[in-house]
């Protein structure tokens, strides 16, 4: 281990920061979702949720101030990261055990590195049993979940359907990272690599490790660099798809920014063509169009001429097309 592979380790741990950071506000600015309009709604009360009611059952509810369960919120979202509620009950292809210990296994990883860097400055030899204790579990149930995911995939039909190569290149890529970690510990029964390796990284202290550590660490590395720039960065995501898709319930009022946001978006073009779309016409003069053959028999309106101004992001987004990700 020497400088360089220090300096690309702090390096991966910067891009990953950064382009976290780029995809949370790149993600807040596109446009608006459609709301799904589904309930029960996580942030109404537990007697609502119950039946999955609605604040606007009540009488003159526009008048009364608002009530949100947080704690409703936090259980819901708790439920479904560690827990995965959702894949389990439409657990239709059998996967939610190999999901939820892929899932556990990149969890336990990550806690594992917090033990470690945390072992650089508070040294004891009950946070090295408990760190090893966790890195070990989570090797194991990282590879034996991301494995069994592209096996499931592979062999189901119904999976492999809609199963795109990359997709079982980003398993693989985690099972790799997970089967490297079993394979230093198993060199390494007590992880003191993996130790010297996360001090010598964070002290900039070139150290000797075992290879199968360095390996390890390289490719969590690169595995680092790489995840933001796929699906797999979805928990970025989730948090618009819970609050403002799935549990965004408040009433749109006049002159409100949302409100002017639905106007503005109202006026893009669509610039995609389908049998029951009107080609280069605004979303609002689709709305009104009644009919199929109304869509096609009506005339293309001229072009706008563009604005002199510079196109905001979310303009440059829905002329490209851009729906999110």
């Amino acid at each position: 281990m020497n400088i360089f592979v220090i300096i690309t380790a702090w390096l991966s741990v910067a891009v990953f920061a950064v382009m976290a950071v780029y995809r949370f506000i790149k993600f807040a600015a596109m446009p608006l979702h459609l709301r799904w309009e589904l309930y029960p709604v996580a942030h109404e009360s537990r007697e609502k949720r119950r039946y999955g009611g609605s604040y606007m059952e009540e009488m003159d509810w526009v008048k009364r101030p608002r009530r949100r369960s947080l704690s409703g919120e936090i259980s819901s979202m708790l439920a479904e990261i560690f827990f995965l509620h959702r894949v389990r009950e439409h657990n239709r292809h059998g996967i939610w055990i190999f999901s939820i210990c892929m899932h556990w296994g990149i969890y336990l990883f990550a806690a594992w590195i917090a033990l470690l860097a945390a072992g650089t400055f508070f040294e004891s030899d009950a946070m090295s049993r408990v760190a090893n204790i966790t890195g070990v579990a989570a090797f194991v149930m990282g590879a034996s979940g991301s494995l069994m995911l592209a096996v499931k995939r592979v062999a189901e039909r119904g999976l492999r359907l809609y199963t795109a190569p990359v997709d079982y290149f980003n398993l693989m890529f985690l099972f790799a990272v997970f089967a490297t970690g079993l394979a230093s510990w198993f060199a390494d029964p007590g992880l003191a690599g993996s130790r010297a390796y996360v001090k010598g990284v964070i002290s900039f202290t070139p150290v000797s490790v075992p290879p199968l550590t360095i390996l390890n660490f390289m490719l969590l590395q690169l595995f680092l660099v790489y995840m933001p720039f796929t699906k797999l960065f979805h928990y970025i995501a989730k948090y618009f798809t819970f609050h403002k898709v799935m549990w965004d319930d408040a009433f749109k009022v006049k002159g409100s920014p949302v409100d002017k946001k639905i106007v503005e978006q109202l006026s893009y073009r669509v610039t995609w063509a389908a049998p029951h779309i009107a080609p280069d016409m605004t979303w609002l003069q689709q709305a009104q169009i009644t009919d199929v053959a109304e869509a096609e028999a009506a005339p293309s309106p001229p072009r706008r001429v563009p604005d002199t101004a510079a196109p905001s992001e979310q303009q440059h987004a829905a002329g490209a097309g851009e729906t999110g990700e």
